[in-house]
């Protein structure tokens, strides 16, 4: 009988943070299976103790040791080795158990607690116990074919016009009544709702001191904002390549590509091992596996907006990408949604920010195909003489027939509503707009390889502060950044208080350019703050202000920028004048009609070790405030 040391992984689980002991247990598992599943192979048995994966991503995670030690792990020599002797029950219980608590660290309130057996913790009081709780139950009422077949109706050969059909009939998969159950009980709705409920809170207090320039938005759109934020923190991963199990290599190699029973799989090749990376269309696969590209994600967080009661719809694009919308009652249109991206309303960003040729973009709800291209371009003609796939005549038939297929089984009074407001969304298809400052941000979701190799990284945005009349007449000019809510804010001191002029959203579309920088977000610890991307040895941020415009100048000048630094890792501040000249005093900007700021981050001994405007999750402050008083 073998046995199993639990209050061991417990310990672990509760001395580390959560990324810290999810990144820890995920190696010791890929150790495990490999053992598992070739228990003859001598080279899965040994690790060495200076290898980098094994150093950063098991041994950091605080009691490791410890508990492969008393898995039977031995140290010789500088490696940890697992004798022959071990029994492969052993390593099955503790691969089990520590998977349990992988799943429970990643779904806290997901599940409701059973009668399993208490766990003493050694780090807690002596009486604590924790309760094991089982994996929420994940089931669909059919089968994944079952609930996506429909009779045909698209005789052309035309593919585009084939593939429109096809997708028009998967996203039937979304109303499975014990799917559409699975995916409710797997989103923490009551914490969502708390979050929109302060956010809703906040507005009314703006509202009521006539300080909010918009309309008061709704419940359900805040909670959305919510939903979208925790699907991209907490529930989906992305994956780029499947990382080599032996030496823990993330850029692996895809060697081929297959299709196994309907599904396509990528096959992955490092130190003479394949791994399969599959790419489900059936939800019910994705709410267990929870990883992917593009195409998972959208399908996925679609599926759970029609879990909660949102009209959804899943928006394909001939340009590789996919995304969501969802139907605002209070603004009476649909809204863009990219949960890859934590995008929300900025249609426009994949032409403008990503650089992408926009030809066709289509939507596919249970009620309706349409053909959305115009809300993601502002260049109608261009789209025009880029649409060659088939004519305009066959597409109209062709999404007319799908949209009365969708429709066939619904009320008369329903039907009714939907043509009325598939004539509204026609007119607002028309019109053209310019693209906003976040709307020109490159892509943030997939390696910096990956996106560089699409094009669609950018790292200039270019924004230049320029006072406005209020500014001007006030003769003072302020703005200040919460990395927190990840908004900007410019103002004007008052002596009833503080009148926030612009609020813009993401650190990135107001400055002027950035190297190697990135917000990160630590889910263990609630922080979050700027830091450079991994693998890099410096990285800056500039913000660029030209007051000369108006024929204004510095009078006065104060400059808040939080910085923390460990590991002897610097964060430097320099300011170039109206000469373009670099200079460390602050004071030195006073008389200048224009000037830039740069954070420079550099040292220590890893990428965290320096970073600016760190601050809690939930924090109220603002670790970046620039005041200027004018001449």
């Amino acid at each position: 009988m073998t046995t199993l040391n639990e209050s061991l992984v417990i310990a672990l689980e509760r001395s580390n943070g959560r990324d810290s002991f999810l990144t820890g247990a995920e190696t010791l598992l890929r150790l495990l299976d490999n053992i598992i599943r070739d228990p003859q192979n001598g080279k899965f048995r040994t690790v060495r103790l200076e290898n980098k994966t094994i150093k950063e991503k098991l041994l950091a995670c605080s009691g490791m040791k410890q508990l492969m030690l008393e898995i039977g792990y031995v140290e010789v020599n500088g490696t940890l080795s697992l004798p022959s002797n071990v029994v492969i029950a052993k390593l099955r219980k503790y691969r089990d158990f520590i998977a349990e608590r992988m799943e429970l660290c990643k779904n806290p309130g997901a599940a409701k607690p059973s009668t399993s057996k208490d766990v003493q913790q050694p780090l807690l009081e002596a009486k604590e116990r924790v309760v094991s709780v089982p994996r929420p139950t994940i089931r669909a009422g059919s089968a994944f074919q079952k609930r996506i077949a429909f009779p045909k109706i698209v005789c052309a050969r035309n593919a585009l016009l084939q593939q429109l059909e096809l997708l028009s009939d998967q996203v039937m998969q979304y109303e499975d009544e014990e799917l559409l159950e699975s995916g409710r009980n797997l989103v923490p709705l009551e914490t969502l709702k708390t979050r929109a409920m302060e956010k809703l809170r906040q507005v009314q207090k703006l509202v009521k001191a006539g300080t909010f320039d918009g309309e008061e938005p709704w419940l359900e759109d805040l909670i959305l904002e919510e939903l979208v934020g925790w699907f991209k923190a907490d529930f989906f991963r992305w994956v780029n390549a499947l990382p080599c199990t032996v030496c823990g290599n993330e850029k692996t190699q895809q060697v081929d590509s297959r299709v196994e029973d309907g599904v396509r799989v990528e096959v992955y090749k490092c130190c003479n091992e394949l791994r399969r990376f599959y790419r489900y269309n059936d939800v019910e696969k994705l709410l267990h596996t929870r990883c992917g590209r593009c195409g998972e994600w959208a399908n996925c967080f679609t599926f759970l907006c029609r879990a909660l009661g949102y009209e959804a719809r899943f928006v394909f694009s001939t340009g590789d990408h996919v995304w969501t919308e969802v139907y605002s009652a209070r603004q009476g249109r649909w809204i863009h949604v990219d949960p890859c991206e934590n995008a929300i309303d900025s249609p426009l960003m994949y032409e403008h920010g990503w650089k992408k040729e926009i030809s066709y973009v289509f939507a596919f709800s249970k009620e309706d195909v349409t053909d959305v291209t115009w809300r993601y371009s502002n260049d109608h003609q261009k789209v025009l003489k880029s649409r060659r796939t088939c004519s305009e005549r066959e597409l109209l038939d062709t999404i007319l027939k799908l949209r009365a297929k969708r429709r066939g089984k619904l009320s008369e009074p329903r039907k009714a509503y939907l043509r009325k407001r598939t004539l509204w969304e026609c007119l607002d298809l028309l019109a053209t707009r310019a693209p906003t400052q976040a709307e020109l941000e490159g892509r943030s979701s997939g390696s910096m390889d990956w996106r560089l190799q699409r094009g669609e990284q950018k790292l200039n945005t270019f924004y230049i502060f320029i006072p406005n009349e209020q500014e001007i007449r006030a003769k003072q000019f302020n703005v200040r950044y919460s990395c927190a809510k990840d908004t900007y804010e410019r103002f004007l001191k008052e002596t009833t208080g503080v009148q926030v002029l612009e609020s813009a959203k993401d650190w990135q579309s107001r400055q002027y350019t950035s190297e190697n920088v990135f917000r990160k977000e630590e889910h263990d610890w609630k922080m979050v703050y700027l830091a450079r991307t991994e693998g890099t040895e410096r990285g800056s941020v500039c913000w660029k202000f030209d007051f000369s415009i108006q024929g204004m100048r510095v009078r006065d000048i104060k400059l808040k920028l939080d910085s923390m630094v460990y590991e002897g890792a610097k964060v430097e501040l320099v300011y170039f004048t109206d000469e373009g000249k670099p200079t460390t005093n602050l004071q030195s900007l006073v008389g200048s009609g224009k000037f830039t700021i740069q954070a420079r981050l550099s040292g220590g001994k890893m990428w965290q070790h320096s970073q600016i405007f760190r601050q809690g999750k939930h924090a109220e402050d603002y670790p970046f405030e620039l005041n200027v008083q004018f001449m």
